[in-house]
Parts: C-alpha cells; structure tokens; sequence
C-alpha cells in the first residue's frame, strides 16, 4: 500500500493531525515457490524423478491438478514422511483450491516449521521455499513486521540457491518493508540486493515503482523513472505529484486510467481499482477543504470494496482488506464536514481494527466533544414569569438533546457522550506513553496504522492535546479537581506547544473557581504572560484564547464584587456567548434599558442558529 499524508496542523480541542492513506494498487505476486526438480527427488532413480519433473512443469503451467496428481505418485514412491514433497503437495492443493482454504495451508505450513502462526523462530535448516512461503502468509495477514525478520534472516543466511526465489524474497521484503512505512529500509535492501532483480525484465518494472514509493516518502524530489502506461505507475506518478502540492494535477494523472485498458481486479491482484480510484481521489479533495466532495468518494470506496467482497474471490489469500481503511478515511472527511454521528460511527469501526492507533481515540472523542459541546448542543432559552411590575425574566441555558449514558449503561459503550470522550482520550494518552526521548526526535517510534509512524515530537503533541481536551471535557462534566490535575500536567511538559500551555492555564483558571479558589486562578491570567503565548498563534487561534482569557477576567472581577470593571471588561468582547454575563451584569447595576437590548440579541442569535 502507498501512504499519502495529508497537511498537518494540531489544534485546541480534538484537532489531532490528519492522515491518510492513499492506496497504491500493486500487488508482489502470489508469491508462492514451488521446489524445483532436485528439491523433489529423494535419489537418482528415473522412477522418482519422472514425476517430479512432471509435478514441476504442470505448476508452472498452472494445471494444478495434474500437478497434484504426480506429487501424489511421487508420494507412493518416497513415503509420507519427506517434508519437501509434503510442502509442495500443500502449496499446490492451495493453489488447486483458488488460495481460498488458508486455514488448511497455514497448518500445513506450522507442521513444516514446527512452529504456530504467526511466530517467527524458525530453524536455519529448513528449505528457503517453506520460509519463503511462510513469510507471503504472514504478509498478506498483515503481519509485516514478523514478514520482513524472517525474510531479512533468510537473505543474511545465504542459504538460496534458486535465483529466482532470491529475486522474488527481495520484491516481498520490499513491499512489507513499505507497509510498515520503514522508507529508508526498503531503500537499503534496494541498495543491497538490487542488482540481482532489476536485471530480470519480468520484474524490473515492479522493482523500480517500489523502489520508486520509497524514494518518494523519504522526500526525494528526483524525477521518477516511470511512464504512465500502466495503472501501477499512474498510481505513483500521482501520489508524487500530490507530495508536491499540485493537487489539481494528482487528480489528472488518476484519471488518465479512462484512456486504459488494465487487467486489474480482485482476482489477479487482489484488489479492487475502483475503491483504490475512489479512495485516492477522496484523499486530494479533503487535502483542499472540500470534506463534503471527499465523503462521496470515500463512500463510493467502501461500496465498491463492499461489492468486491461480496463476490466469490473474497475468501483468497491475496485479497486486500482495507474496508477499515477506506472507513477511517470516510470517518475523516464526515468530521471535517461536522457529521459527528457519521463520522463516530467510522471511528469506532476503524479502532476495532487498529485499536493501538491513538489519533483514533483523539478522534472519538473530538466527534463526542463536538456533538455535546458545541453551540447547538447548548443555548440559552428566555422565560417570563409574573405580569405588569411583578414580571421576571428567566434566562436558563438547556441542551437540546442529552447525549450522556443513563445510570445502567456502562461508559466503556460507544456512544457520544462526553464520559466515553473521557475513556478514549485516557485510551490515547496510554498509547503515547513513552520513556526516553530518542536521538533523532523525527524518528517513528509508535506504529499507527492505517496512517505512518508517529514520531517523538508528533507524540508529544497528541499527548499534549489529550490533557487539554480532558481538561475541557473534566469541566464539562462538573469535575474541576480532575481538570485542574490534567491541567497543570500539561503545564508540567517541557516540550507543551505555547497553545496548549495558553488553554491549559485558561481551563486551570476555570477550574479553581469552580473550586472557589479565586486568589489562585488569577495567577493563571496575567494578561502579559498569555499575550507571550499567544503571540505567535495564528490569527483566529489568538483571537479566540484572547476572548476566554478576557472573560475569565470578567468572572473573577464579578466574584470580588467589582461590578463596574467587569461590565467594562464585557463591553470589550464582541462575542454573542458573553451576552448572559453582560445581561447579568446589567441587571446588576440597574441598567434596565440595556436587558432589553441584549435580549433581543440573544433572541437573533438563537433565530440564527
């Protein structure tokens, strides 16, 4: 699979970086060696090697049944116990089954190992055909670290004679190699055995766009040596267009697969072009902020992929699985749009699959933050009460919609709630943990698929930003002392962006006055040490924590009993979520007038929304 990263940007409140995946519609073939005829006779007699020959040429010629029919006399003659006639009547009796049976053949393959799926202890005596052929079992399980030790044990042991099982253990490393998005790996294994299979023209096309994805995801800018006359190379041509921003140009080269004709289906590869096409497009049109344009392509992936596993190829080996990913990518894009029902939905689709990849759970819980935090979820509704001089005015603030578990649901239930928002942030935070800081901060250190490693600094960022959100939710939720405890961890981090560090003092803030700490909240809002902070934030990013901080300053000034510099505090903020307070304030000071005023502003902004 080829890895496609979208731009970056961590933001307050459950706005961890995006990644996506584009998929690269390439496939190392079946993968599956057969031993030659020496591998097959037992002595010199004419009597054994006859069917031997015949058993390897039918394999070849893909007759399979005639294949299993000789390896079945070549067992009368030798007896059951040959582990090489043993294997090879296995592989070709999966073959014969259309790859379908993979239960059957992985305990096969545990028998001639010694060992249980998917470990990786294998002896040095045993044949590079059966290790080989383990190692194209655990690729295409997903387990590619395990594939790629086995399969750098066998290149180091020298132990392959047959050229082109050497080029073929080569192409595999390469590709799981570029799975687990270790670049610079795949690039060395290219550096050291290269030679070897670039010289094969049935190959050397494949080997360059492998070679071709990694240079590109390390950052090499060369011009690839590729042509776009097959979809393969489409597929990378565009992604490296799309690396240098040219998003407009991406999705041309994708769609110069009109003009083709390819033989590409679930089938031959084991994947489907289509939910590949449509997922790869979706991924540059969320790149440019069109979320609503990207959901309709990430959905039409998911069907087709839907449609492809529906037929009677799905139950192959070779089959390429990514419904989840094609869900987290839809997930992102429904977010994005502010469909945090849809988008939750994908989510917790997407962590049953990866449940060690914490941008997941930060995800989850940004989808309950918006849900239950946001200004629909809670506005403020007028009641009057009495009539003539006796009238009052009853301002209240209710939610719409209660979304929160009732007393017998258990919180660990998905649901968009701000306590499972709770749970999954605690879920991502323990995810992230980690001891020592590495030499190179740019280094992956924590696998997270389906999107790239995450590196120190990217870690410490998403631990940062599931303090912040925990502290908001904390306070959401009535529980000030647990926020103020996420808060002032935050506070604690050397490595704290100055955003974090600017919410984590406004939440601390928050939190003490709600624990009637007011002498200590205001040594978190000394206005000249959060304009350092903020300074160098974005635009919008200061305007928004400027607005909080001068709010804060407002309550505490109430609660002292300064009236007066608290209305003119207020008077500063141009914002429709500060009118209760003003209104309170007006009321306050007997200024009647201006209740009505601000009522008819909050009655137009709750009209608006």
């Amino acid at each position: 699979m080829m890895a496609i990263g979208s731009k970056h940007g961590t933001r307050h409140r459950a706005k961890p970086e995006r990644t996506l995946q584009m998929v690269q519609s390439e496939r190392v073939d079946n993968g599956f060696g057969c031993a030659t005829n020496s591998n097959l006779t037992m002595a010199n007699t004419k009597d054994r090697e006859e069917p031997a020959a015949l058993a390897q040429q039918c394999f070849l010629k893909k007759d399979y049944a005639s294949a299993l029919h000789h390896i079945k006399e070549l067992e009368g003659l030798v007896g059951t116990n040959n582990k090489r006639v043993q294997h090879n009547k296995a592989v070709v009796e999966f073959f014969l089954e259309d790859m379908k049976n993979v239960s059957k053949f992985k305990k096969a393959i545990a028998q001639q190992t010694g060992q249980s799926f998917p470990d990786i202890e294998l002896k040095d005596s045993l044949s590079p055909f059966v290790v080989y052929n383990y190692a194209v079992v655990l690729y295409h399980s997903r387990y590619y670290y395990q594939c790629v030790v086995i399969l750098e044990k066998l290149l180091t042991t020298k132990n392959i004679k047959d050229p082109r099982l050497f080029q073929q253990v080569v192409l595999l490393l390469l590709e799981a190699t570029l799975c687990r998005r270790t670049f610079d790996k795949s690039l060395e294994i290219a550096k050291n055995h290269g030679d070897k299979v670039k010289t094969n023209p049935e190959i050397s096309d494949l080997y360059e766009r492998l070679v071709s994805r990694a240079r590109l995801m390390v950052g090499q800018k060369d011009k690839l040596n590729l042509k776009p006359e097959t979809i393969e190379n489409v597929f990378v041509l565009a992604q490296q267009i799309y690396l240098s921003d040219d998003v407009k140009e991406a999705a041309n080269m994708l769609g110069k697969y009109r003009t083709m004709k390819f033989n590409y289906d679930l089938k031959t590869q084991g994947e489907d072009i289509w939910a590949a096409l449509n997922n790869n497009l979706g991924v540059i049109y969320l790149s440019i902020k069109k979320p609503f344009l990207a959901s309709k392509y990430f959905q039409h992936a998911v069907k087709e992929q839907f449609r492809a596993l529906e037929s009677q190829e799905s139950d192959r080996l070779i089959v390429c699985k990514d419904r989840p990913m094609y869900i987290y990518n839809l997930g992102l894009a429904l977010l994005a749009a502010n469909n945090c029902e849809g988008a939750f939905e994908c989510f917790v689709e997407a962590a049953r699959h990866y449940p060690n990849n914490p941008q997941i759970w930060i995800h989850l819980a940004e989808c309950c933050i918006k849900k239950c935090c946001s200004d629909e979820a809670t506005q403020y509704t007028m009641k009057k009460l009495g009539s003539g001089s006796h009238t009052r005015i009853l301002l209240s603030k209710e939610s719409k919609e209660h979304y929160s578990h009732s007393p017998v649901e258990s919180f660990a239930m998905p649901a968009l709630s701000l306590e499972f928002a709770v749970l999954c942030l605690r879920n991502a935070e323990f995810l992230l943990t980690y001891q020592d800081p590495p030499a190179d901060v740019n280094a992956p250190i924590i696998q997270a698929p389906p999107g790239p490693p995450i590196t120190w600094k990217q870690r410490c960022d998403l631990k940062n930003s599931t303090y912040v959100l925990q502290s908001y939710v904390l306070l959401h939720l009535q529980d000030p002392l647990q926020a103020l405890i996420c808060a002032n961890e935050l506070l604690s981090q050397t490595d704290a962006s100055n955003a974090h560090k600017a919410w984590a003092h406004i939440y601390a803030a928050e939190a003490l006055i709600n624990l009637d700490r007011i002498t200590d909240a205001v040594e978190h809002l000394h206005p000249r040490m959060i304009h350092d902070l903020v300074s160098v934030l974005p635009y919008q990013t200061r305007d928004m924590i400027t607005m909080s901080v001068w709010a804060k300053a407002a309550v505490f000034h109430i609660l002292r009993g300064d009236l007066v510099e608290a209305r003119k505090i207020l008077l500063q903020i141009n914002s429709p979520k500060v009118l209760p307070l003003q209104m309170y304030l007006e009321i306050c000071t007997g200024n009647i007038d201006n209740c009505q005023t601000i009522l008819r502003k909050l009655r137009m902004n709750n009209q608006s929304q």
